[in-house]
Protein backbone atom coordinates (compact mmCIF):
# COMPACT_ATOMS: atom_id res chain seq x y z
CA UNK A 1 0.00 0.00 0.00
CA UNK A 2 1.38 3.76 -0.49
CA UNK A 3 0.54 6.31 1.32
CA UNK A 4 -0.22 9.89 -0.65
CA UNK A 5 -0.85 13.00 0.84
CA UNK A 6 -4.46 14.41 -0.22
CA UNK A 7 -3.90 18.37 -1.82
CA UNK A 8 -0.73 17.43 -1.66
CA UNK A 9 0.39 21.15 -2.20
CA UNK A 10 -2.35 22.81 -0.32
CA UNK A 11 0.30 23.89 2.30
CA UNK A 12 1.17 27.05 0.39
CA UNK A 13 0.22 30.25 1.73
CA UNK A 14 -2.99 31.16 -0.49
CA UNK A 15 -2.56 33.59 -3.32
CA UNK A 16 -5.46 36.59 -2.14
CA UNK A 17 -5.75 37.85 0.87
CA UNK A 18 -9.50 37.06 0.88
CA UNK A 19 -8.47 33.48 0.57
CA UNK A 20 -6.69 33.05 3.52
CA UNK A 21 -9.56 33.72 5.36
CA UNK A 22 -10.96 30.79 4.52
CA UNK A 23 -7.79 29.09 4.06
CA UNK A 24 -8.56 26.24 6.61
CA UNK A 25 -11.44 24.82 5.16
CA UNK A 26 -9.39 24.15 2.04
CA UNK A 27 -5.86 22.92 3.46
CA UNK A 28 -5.00 19.57 3.62
CA UNK A 29 -1.19 19.32 4.23
CA UNK A 30 1.35 21.61 6.23
CA UNK A 31 4.60 20.20 5.47
CA UNK A 32 6.10 20.64 2.05
CA UNK A 33 6.93 18.17 -0.41
CA UNK A 34 10.21 16.95 0.66
CA UNK A 35 8.73 17.00 4.17
CA UNK A 36 5.99 14.92 3.06
CA UNK A 37 8.10 12.63 0.95
CA UNK A 38 10.55 11.91 3.77
CA UNK A 39 7.39 10.89 6.39
CA UNK A 40 7.34 7.79 3.42
CA UNK A 41 4.55 9.63 0.97
CA UNK A 42 4.93 8.19 -2.57
CA UNK A 43 1.61 9.79 -4.46
CA UNK A 44 1.26 13.35 -4.43
CA UNK A 45 -2.35 15.07 -5.16
CA UNK A 46 -1.96 18.07 -7.37
CA UNK A 47 -4.72 20.60 -8.56
CA UNK A 48 -4.04 22.37 -11.74
CA UNK A 49 -5.96 24.93 -13.15
CA UNK A 50 -4.80 27.68 -16.14
CA UNK A 51 -4.85 31.27 -16.55
CA UNK A 52 -5.78 33.24 -19.49
CA UNK A 53 -1.99 32.63 -21.21
CA UNK A 54 -1.81 28.50 -20.01
CA UNK A 55 -0.14 29.06 -17.38
CA UNK A 56 -0.38 26.03 -14.75
CA UNK A 57 -1.90 27.22 -11.66
CA UNK A 58 -2.20 25.10 -8.34
CA UNK A 59 -5.39 25.23 -7.05
CA UNK A 60 -7.93 23.48 -4.73
CA UNK A 61 -11.25 24.96 -5.47
CA UNK A 62 -11.49 28.56 -5.29
CA UNK A 63 -8.53 29.28 -3.65
CA UNK A 64 -5.16 30.25 -5.96
CA UNK A 65 -1.81 29.38 -3.86
CA UNK A 66 1.21 31.56 -4.32
CA UNK A 67 3.71 29.55 -6.29
CA UNK A 68 5.20 29.88 -9.01
CA UNK A 69 5.14 27.32 -12.54
CA UNK A 70 9.09 27.51 -11.67
CA UNK A 71 8.45 26.40 -7.83
CA UNK A 72 6.45 23.55 -8.94
CA UNK A 73 8.58 21.94 -11.66
CA UNK A 74 11.05 22.46 -8.60
CA UNK A 75 9.30 20.21 -6.59
CA UNK A 76 8.75 17.76 -9.72
CA UNK A 77 12.30 17.82 -10.45
CA UNK A 78 13.45 17.04 -6.88
CA UNK A 79 10.88 13.97 -6.80
CA UNK A 80 12.41 12.70 -10.09
CA UNK A 81 15.31 12.18 -8.88
CA UNK A 82 14.43 10.20 -6.06
CA UNK A 83 15.39 6.61 -5.94
CA UNK A 84 11.74 4.90 -5.58
CA UNK A 85 8.58 5.10 -7.69
CA UNK A 86 6.75 8.48 -6.92
CA UNK A 87 3.27 8.96 -8.34
CA UNK A 88 1.79 11.92 -9.37
CA UNK A 89 -1.92 12.33 -9.24
CA UNK A 90 -2.74 15.22 -11.53
CA UNK A 91 -6.67 16.69 -11.20
CA UNK A 92 -7.64 19.70 -13.30
CA UNK A 93 -9.56 21.62 -10.62
CA UNK A 94 -12.56 23.16 -12.71
CA UNK A 95 -15.95 23.00 -10.71
CA UNK A 96 -18.37 24.03 -12.84
CA UNK A 97 -19.45 24.40 -16.70
CA UNK A 98 -18.53 28.22 -17.34
CA UNK A 99 -14.73 27.45 -16.47
CA UNK A 100 -14.47 23.94 -18.61
CA UNK A 101 -13.66 25.31 -21.93
CA UNK A 102 -11.47 23.86 -25.08
CA UNK A 103 -9.00 25.84 -24.11
CA UNK A 104 -8.68 24.85 -20.83
CA UNK A 105 -8.77 21.11 -21.48
CA UNK A 106 -5.84 21.88 -24.28
CA UNK A 107 -4.05 23.59 -21.48
CA UNK A 108 -4.32 20.56 -18.87
CA UNK A 109 -3.09 18.52 -22.02
CA UNK A 110 -0.54 20.49 -23.11
CA UNK A 111 0.59 21.04 -19.36
CA UNK A 112 0.42 16.89 -18.81
CA UNK A 113 2.65 15.97 -21.63
CA UNK A 114 5.00 18.62 -20.64
CA UNK A 115 5.22 17.17 -17.03
CA UNK A 116 5.55 13.85 -18.60
CA UNK A 117 8.13 14.69 -20.95
CA UNK A 118 10.76 16.61 -18.13
CA UNK A 119 10.41 13.93 -15.47
CA UNK A 120 10.27 10.79 -17.25
CA UNK A 121 11.02 8.75 -13.55
CA UNK A 122 7.49 10.06 -12.03
CA UNK A 123 4.39 8.06 -12.21
CA UNK A 124 1.48 10.23 -13.63
CA UNK A 125 -2.02 9.05 -13.63
CA UNK A 126 -5.55 10.28 -13.29
CA UNK A 127 -6.73 13.39 -15.47
CA UNK A 128 -10.22 13.57 -14.39
CA UNK A 129 -11.31 17.41 -14.05
CA UNK A 130 -13.23 18.12 -11.15
CA UNK A 131 -16.88 19.26 -13.19
CA UNK A 132 -17.66 16.45 -14.53
CA UNK A 133 -15.19 13.70 -12.99
CA UNK A 134 -14.69 12.73 -16.72
CA UNK A 135 -11.00 12.34 -18.30
CA UNK A 136 -9.54 14.96 -20.16
CA UNK A 137 -6.55 13.27 -20.44
CA UNK A 138 -5.89 9.34 -20.25
CA UNK A 139 -2.52 7.56 -18.69
CA UNK A 140 -4.07 4.45 -19.46
CA UNK A 141 -4.04 2.01 -16.44
CA UNK A 142 -4.28 3.95 -13.65
CA UNK A 143 -3.50 2.88 -9.97
CA UNK A 144 -6.59 2.05 -7.96
CA UNK A 145 -7.15 4.40 -4.92
CA UNK A 146 -8.78 4.84 -1.61
CA UNK A 147 -9.43 8.41 -0.01
CA UNK A 148 -9.63 8.69 3.14
CA UNK A 149 -10.26 12.09 4.73
CA UNK A 150 -13.11 14.81 5.89
CA UNK A 151 -14.80 15.01 2.78
CA UNK A 152 -15.12 12.23 1.32
CA UNK A 153 -15.65 10.00 4.88
CA UNK A 154 -18.70 10.68 7.50
CA UNK A 155 -19.72 12.20 9.49
CA UNK A 156 -18.74 14.94 8.08
CA UNK A 157 -19.94 17.71 10.32
CA UNK A 158 -16.85 19.80 11.70
CA UNK A 159 -14.60 17.25 9.82
CA UNK A 160 -15.24 18.30 6.25
CA UNK A 161 -14.89 22.09 7.74
CA UNK A 162 -11.67 21.62 9.29
CA UNK A 163 -9.88 18.51 7.50
CA UNK A 164 -7.16 18.87 10.09
CA UNK A 165 -9.43 17.39 13.07
CA UNK A 166 -10.72 14.76 10.88
CA UNK A 167 -6.80 13.55 10.29
CA UNK A 168 -5.99 14.37 13.79
CA UNK A 169 -8.60 11.96 15.02
CA UNK A 170 -8.51 9.25 12.12
CA UNK A 171 -5.02 8.54 10.48
CA UNK A 172 -3.74 6.40 12.63
CA UNK A 173 -6.57 4.11 12.69
CA UNK A 174 -6.67 4.72 8.75
CA UNK A 175 -3.58 3.38 8.00
CA UNK A 176 -3.25 0.75 10.49
CA UNK A 177 -6.60 -0.73 8.54
CA UNK A 178 -4.47 -0.07 5.01
CA UNK A 179 -6.62 -1.04 1.61
CA UNK A 180 -6.66 -3.17 -0.84
CA UNK A 181 -6.19 -0.67 -3.42
CA UNK A 182 -2.65 0.13 -4.57
CA UNK A 183 -2.92 3.77 -3.16
CA UNK A 184 -4.44 5.16 0.14
CA UNK A 185 -4.87 9.02 -0.07
CA UNK A 186 -5.21 11.23 3.19
CA UNK A 187 -4.74 14.27 4.70
CA UNK A 188 -2.71 15.75 7.22
CA UNK A 189 0.02 13.09 6.65
CA UNK A 190 2.31 13.96 9.94
CA UNK A 191 -0.49 12.02 12.09
CA UNK A 192 0.10 8.69 10.97
CA UNK A 193 3.16 8.83 13.08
Amino acid sequence: MIIGSHNSWSYLPPKKFWMKLIKFTAKCQSLNIKEQYKLGVRCFDLRVRFNKDKIAKIYHGIIEYNYSPIELYEDLSWLNKQSDKVYIRILHEIRNKKNYTIDSINSFIDFIELVKFRFPKLIFWCGRNLYNWEKDYDFGEDPTCDEKYASVCSPKLIDDWIPWWFAFRNNKKIVKEGTDKDILLIDFVEYVH
